[in-house]
């Protein structure tokens, strides 16, 4: 007749006292435990508690952004949503424009330093005159660089002014047509005006003196195809 020890189960004579692997005290001194039945294998420690991770700002801003907006999972949607923001061209006017007020500038502040050269005067004199000269067609010159022509995917914006920034823009759904002035000096040299008409405008919005107009027609017409 055999004995199990309550505690680990393991095989004890019936004149044993005490576990000889654990050490806790045989059963049949216990009375718990009945001969020929062996005990129950111990129970496994209780494991502790798994505390699911929290998500990181992250993963949850983009949940909460799917879940309030479940048409936005749409690869393609967001895809025309990025395109909305791309710039297509962003361009100034050409040199062209001041060109002949710098030609002018510089004739008469040639011809002012040679008539103070003629009567000895003092050369200070002349370049006085040069500098006065000069004022409006640098001040055109800054004025051209600080005119920028900016086509996105939403819309056609014209951003004018040195010291004060002036902002005209027009959406690409309200353009209705497209068209290109070039006389036949500015064919010549490779540059024109793009002319937006719209019914939303009182008058046409022109793109002034840039280069290839065609080309940027062509980019306009095109974003509105799309």
């Amino acid at each position: 007749m055999s004995i199990f020890c309550q505690r680990c189960g393991n095989s004890l004579t019936p004149e044993s006292l005490f576990c000889n692997r654990c050490g806790s005290k045989a059963s049949n001194q216990a009375g718990t435990l009945r001969a020929g039945r062996p005990a129950a294998p111990p129970r496994p420690a209780r494991r502790a508690p798994v505390i699911p991770s929290t998500p990181d700002e992250e993963s949850f801003e983009e949940y909460e952004y799917e879940e309030d907006y479940p048409e936005r999972r749409d690869k393609g949607y967001r895809e025309d949503f990025d395109d909305q923001d791309q710039v297509i061209f962003s361009i100034t006017p050409t040199f062209y424009e001041v060109l002949p007020s710098y030609l002018v500038a510089a004739a008469l502040s040639l011809i002012v330093t040679a008539g103070v050269a003629y009567v000895r005067g003092i050369l200070g004199i002349a370049l006085i005159a040069a500098a006065v000269f000069f004022i409006r067609p640098i001040f055109r010159h800054m004025r051209l660089r600080r005119t920028v022509y900016t086509l996105t995917g939403a819309k056609l914006e014209i951003r004018t002014g040195i010291f004060s920034k002036d902002t005209k823009s027009i959406p690409l759904r309200h353009i209705d047509n497209v068209e290109i002035s070039e006389t036949l000096k500015e064919r010549l040299m490779g540059i024109g005006d793009v002319l937006i008409d719209s019914a939303a405008l009182d008058t046409k919005m022109v793109l002034n003196n840039v280069k290839n107009p065609r080309k940027y027609a062509d980019l306009i017409m095109e974003q509105l195809r799309n």
